[in-house]
């Protein structure tokens, strides 16, 4: 194992012992280190936030952050986030998990889920993206896709180019002008399944790009990488006739997001709100251990 590996690993078991988390859970400060990160964990902050977003000219995508053992709140917790947005819910994107709508526990249970939720997003002038959580459910995520995508055919799916049928399988869709987010996934993926090498999966990405761009597909581009940014606006000016957005995290590279909206490109933000913040900060902190410093000082200092 490598030392970064090992790093990693024991940022992770420092960062989630129980102390820790009691402490942080108790900090004020925590809280000011996670807001730059997430929308807070209610439905009216995380609107809150979007507004401030929107009246920058930036679009935005909501994605539900459950608590570890609560995934199945998440509709419930997305149709209220819709009930609150009401008529400014136009244009938003909710990101939703497989495992969000059940497809862990039943492939016709999640389709169901996933219908009643994107009828409800299409009535107000919303659209639904599934995510790809890896390899483990990848044939079950796309048949769930294409099944609910019968009926609403602005659902959107997420190929991460790191598995590597992926570009395959965007090559089996393309004609259908389907919605598609590109990125490089963040789910491990096992040797015999995945491009390996940092270069490798960003050529495989730009493959994508262009095979997306130039066959009719709306591509939503989820990357920070100024390369790959500079590569779409590339393609863009290639294929006038094409329809493409840039997606990015919430509280990182907001320049360029803003940037890229001034300039008249479809700029989307990534917005994570929900009761599961304090994990989804931890995510961030232990992908990153060179930030674990500065994250137990702020739960830890008492000046």
């Amino acid at each position: 194992m490598s030392r970064r590996s090992l790093t990693s690993r024991a940022t992770r078991w420092v960062i989630r012992s129980g102390r820790v988390q009691q402490a942080a859970l108790a900090s004020g400060a925590l809280e000011e280190l996670a807001r730059p990160y997430v929308a807070g964990a209610l439905p009216t902050t995380a609107v809150e936030t979007a507004d401030v977003l929107r009246s920058r000219g930036l679009e935005v995508s909501f994605a539900y952050l459950p608590t570890s053992d609560s995934e199945s709140e998440s509709p419930a917790a997305l149709g209220e986030l819709l009930m609150n947005l009401d008529e400014s819910a136009a244009g938003v994107e909710l990101s939703v998990k497989p495992s969000q709508v059940g497809l862990r526990e039943s492939e016709e249970r999640a389709r169901v889920t996933l219908l009643d939720l994107a009828a409800r997003a299409e009535a107000q002038g919303a659209h639904v993206t599934l995510e790809m959580q890896g390899p483990a459910h990848y044939l079950e995520t796309l048949r769930l896709w294409r099944s609910v995508r019968e009926r609403h055919p602005s659902l959107g799916i997420t190929l991460p180019v790191d598995i590597r049928r992926s570009e395959h399988d965007l090559r089996a869709i393309v004609d259908e002008s389907p919605r598609v987010r590109l990125c490089i996934g963040s789910y491990p993926v096992p040797s015999a399944l995945a491009v390996r090498g940092e270069q490798e999966k960003s050529k495989a990405l730009v493959r994508c790009m262009r095979l997306g761009i130039e066959s009719g597909a709306t591509v939503l581009l989820a990357s920070h990488d100024p390369t790959i940014i500079a590569i779409m606006h590339e393609l863009g000016r290639r294929n006038p006739r094409a329809d493409f957005e840039f997606q990015m995290h919430y509280g990182v590279r907001p320049l360029e997001q803003r940037r890229l909206a001034d300039i008249g490109y479809r700029s989307r933000v990534l917005l994570p709100y929900g009761p599961g913040w304090y994990e989804y900060l931890l995510t961030r902190v232990a992908a990153r251990p060179q930030t674990a410093w500065g994250y137990l000082r702020a739960v830890f200092d008492k000046r």
